[in-house]
């Protein structure tokens, strides 16, 4: 039989058919979700904030703090008590006082007495560690007042940058006498940009910060804050980056860089510091929940079905029984059922981890499946709760494990198309495919003659 025949068949099929299957192949836009790179996981999380942590085998962990300032949560810049005022002694003609010293535990202790959301401490100005009481190196500015105007006026001097706070935003800009003086943050602190001569190459301490504007509104509403014991400027700025930043500081580093979270000491320096930035949560609800682990993006072939696994915590001041708090399914159950019972108590603080098989998947595309978290009629997740699962046509089986490295890229990327870039892959690795059957050269007076008769149809109807 002659190779003209099947070819015409399948160029008509890529030209009319495969097209208009690959535009009502059942995808739907997926919620907004906080969506870490590879490697980090969610370890701690309150309201409108949550810390996260990746391991490095023989090496020292990353830790990255997620702020929601819009949901709630709360930064607030603490300093320790004034020794000297350094009148007039300041960069820009202001003050540049001397603070006296507190280990970062004094800070917590302190912190944590007075504010029940308290949720981490870390360390933050640039500032002279040979001498206690120590001043600042650049501007820091709390509650509406500039404390200090710092004494590095001639370091760095095209490289300071500034966080200014808000309390429901924030945004990172270059220093400058002007800039600090005409500006309406309540609370400001300085810093450095990522490519400073800081010992950028050296395996050191670095704090840095960053912002993401992740509704796109214009307004910088999450702040997302790094710290590792050992690690370089740019990967402290890439993995922020990696979350989402948009804008990027380096704070203060090496035996300065200290992480306590709940009492609990991530990162710990014997080293004391003079300035401090505290985290708090945003109010606690009766009900609320975070998904701590879930499956989603698992890749499949036409005919098989797959594990899910969904890990949830319970952020609220209630606990969650048996028999009234339950996963309800919004949209497509997938053999789950419309309600998934808890099988135990959930008390705040804790996890519970539910899990099904899904039914067999007859058909290849991009599956989503919707879910929530009831008490009686009334739902609490903040977002709906969503899994996919990415099934592919029989002939691209040996193609599986090169689809689950493309789609783990493209989550680190922060994408947020990815149901149609996958729907694309298929589509070209079948085009791939036909090519080998039918040489473009060979082919392509015939997908030719097949475009137009198609095109000369739809015009006469």
């Amino acid at each position: 039989m002659s190779r003209k025949p099947i070819c015409l068949f399948i160029i008509l099929f890529f030209t009319i058919a495969l097209p208009g299957f690959l535009l009502v192949a059942p995808v739907s836009a997926r919620a907004e979700q906080t969506t870490p790179p590879p490697g980090f996981e969610l370890i701690d999380s309150a309201p409108a904030v949550e810390l996260y942590r990746k391991d490095y085998p023989g090496g020292t962990p990353d830790f990255v703090q997620v702020i929601d300032l819009a949901g709630g949560a709360q930064l607030t810049l603490l300093h320790s008590s004034i020794a000297e005022s350094g009148l007039g002694q300041g960069a820009y003609g202001g003050d540049n006082p001397s603070f006296n010293r507190q280990t970062l535990q004094q800070a917590w202790d302190s912190f944590a007495a007075g504010d029940s959301r308290a949720f981490c401490l870390v360390n933050g100005a640039f500032f002279s560690t040979d001498v206690d009481p120590t001043p600042l190196a650049f501007p820091l500015k709390v509650n509406g007042k500039v404390v200090s105007q710092g004494y590095g006026l001639s370091e760095f001097p095209d490289q300071k940058l500034m966080l200014e706070i808000w309390p429901d935003h924030a945004v990172i800009r270059p220093l400058s006498a002007d800039t600090l003086s005409a500006s309406t943050a309540p609370q400001i602190l300085a810093g450095l940009s990522e490519d400073a001569n800081k010992e950028p190459s050296a395996l050191i301490g670095r704090t840095f910060a960053g912002v993401q504007d992740a509704d796109g509104d214009g307004q910088f509403e999450t702040v997302l804050i790094f710290n590792s014991k050992t690690t370089r400027q740019a990967d402290a700025a890439g993995v922020l980056r990696a979350f989402g930043a948009q804008q990027v500081i380096m704070l203060d580093g090496g035996e300065s860089t200290q992480l306590i979270c709940r009492n609990n000491p991530y990162i710990y320096s014997s080293r004391s510091i003079p300035q401090i930035i505290a985290v708090s949560s945003g109010t606690l609800q009766p009900l609320a929940v975070s998904v701590s682990k879930q499956t989603d993006w698992a890749v499949l072939v036409e005919g098989e079905s797959t594990e899910i696994e969904l890990t949830l915590r319970n952020d609220g001041t209630e606990t969650w029984l048996p028999g009234e708090v339950a996963l309800v399914n919004m949209r497509n159950d997938w053999g789950a059922g419309s309600r998934l019972e808890l099988p135990a108590a959930v008390a705040p603080g804790e996890t519970i981890t539910l899990g099904w098989t899904t039914t067999v998947f007859p058909k290849w595309g991009v599956f989503m499946s919707q879910w929530d978290i009831s008490r009686g009629s009334q739902t609490f997740a903040s977002k709906p709760i969503i899994i996919n699962v990415i099934v592919l046509p029989q002939q691209l089986e040996d193609k599986k494990k090169e689809l689950e490295e493309q789609v783990r890229e493209w989550g680190r990327q922060q994408l947020d198309n990815i149901e149609q870039l996958v729907l694309d892959w298929i589509q070209e690795r079948i085009r791939e495919g036909f090519q080998k059957i039918c040489p473009v050269g060979a082919s392509l007076p015939l997908l030719v003659a097949a475009v137009g008769v198609w095109r000369f149809t739809k015009r006469k109807k």
